[in-house]
């Protein structure tokens, strides 16, 4: 279900665990203006003052929840939009489907990360925030909101989310030893992301933004393309990205579906409106990227089936029942964040993904 920051997500029987130890930093900043929009040394203000973005983000942690504690599909179109509201309107249709029940979040520690009014394009405008899920508060990863406004006056809405590690291990411990890279069977995966690099601000305290944001979103459709390929067939090693668990494990985990008796593909394409990208305090660039997923699966033989564990978000999205099916489309919204070298050339390195747990949004097949 929906649940990008879950330090345990479970999606058809397999636990996706972050190796995380406890960090020590808090990750909240002092106010920096009275609810004005101050501006920058540049002169352009900010897109929100940290005020009123403050009042957006209590707003969205209060309805949100409540809306997730209600699957209320007209309340979370108050907050969200994009794909985020989509991830939440599929996640809400399951379980009233499946007759179960949202988990309700509540976030803490928020850290606003507030660009200056790019004057050449007003609108839409954009800010982020990470922030803390109450009750574990020392989880070294963080949520990350980006928040969107369309036009003059109009309300600020959620409309992508995501996860970084913000802080470092407090100290080396046994469970910080690598993990094993996973493969299409495991029960259990086990990463260990790298820790978000620092954001850029200006002397104000106001994020920036990269200069070189089109050349940077680049990434994105190499991201897609990377993992779009028919098991076995993935090639681990990428000159484009660094190794690690959402790159090459990532990659040898689907080539472990391969199966004689079934046919798989995996189709990524870019979707969602542009996400503003953040520029690195060593140089580099903060992208987030949002996907539409196509899972292809079908029997190999002119008389093969496919199915799928009954209770399943698939087997829900289907009817339920665990029956057998001749092939299925499954549909699922992921979410990456990438942080691209200031270094031309050199590796990008993906941050976090909900590669291996994407929300579902829909699934269709045929039957035999």
């Amino acid at each position: 279900m929906r649940s990008h920051a879950a330090r345990r997500l479970v999606v058809g029987g397999v636990a996706v665990l972050l190796a995380l130890s406890t960090g020590c930093s808090s990750g909240e900043r002092p106010s920096r203006d009275d609810g004005v929009a101050s501006p920058t040394p540049s002169g352009q203000a900010s897109v929100i003052s940290r005020a009123e973005a403050e009042r957006v983000f209590a707003r969205y942690d209060r309805t949100n929840a409540a809306a997730d504690g209600a699957l209320d599909d007209t309340a979370i179109r108050e907050v969200q939009t994009g794909v985020l509201l989509d991830e939440s309107l599929a996640a809400y249709d399951i379980h009233r489907r499946a007759r179960t029940s949202d988990r309700v979040t509540r976030f803490t520690q928020a850290r606003f990360l507030i660009p200056a009014v790019d004057a050449a394009r007003p609108y839409p405008r954009y800010f982020a925030v990470l922030s803390k899920r109450k009750g574990l508060e020392d989880d070294r990863s963080s949520q990350l909101f980006y928040f969107t406004q369309t036009e003059e006056k109009g309300p600020w809405k959620a409309t992508a989310a995501t996860w970084a590690v913000t802080e470092p291990p407090r100290s080396p411990s046994p469970s910080e030893s690598t993990p094993p890279p996973p493969t299409g069977n495991d029960k259990v995966v086990r990463l260990r992301p790298k820790v978000l690099p620092g954001i850029g601000e200006d002397a104000s305290g106001a994020a920036l933004l990269s200069p070189t944001e089109q050349a940077d979103r680049a990434v994105c459709a190499a991201f897609a393309d990377y993992l779009s390929f028919s098991p076995p067939q993935g090639r681990p090693v990428d000159d484009r990205f660094a190794p690690g668990g959402f790159t090459s494990d990532l990659v040898r985990h689907f080539n472990g579906w391969a199966n004689k008796n079934l046919q798989r593909s995996l189709s990524y394409r870019t979707t969602g409106a542009d996400l503003p990208v953040f520029r690195l305090s060593d140089g580099g660039a903060l992208v987030a990227c949002t996907y539409r997923r196509e899972f292809r699966s079908a029997g190999a033989s002119p008389t093969g089936t496919v199915r799928f564990e009954k209770g399943s978000d698939t087997d829900v999205l289907l009817g339920g029942g665990g029956r057998e099916w001749r092939s299925v489309l499954q549909v699922s919204s992921v979410t990456a964040l990438v942080e691209v070298p200031a270094k031309k050339g050199a590796p990008a390195t993906v941050l976090a993904c909900d590669c291996y747990a994407p929300q579902p949004l829909s699934a269709t097949g045929t039957r035999p």
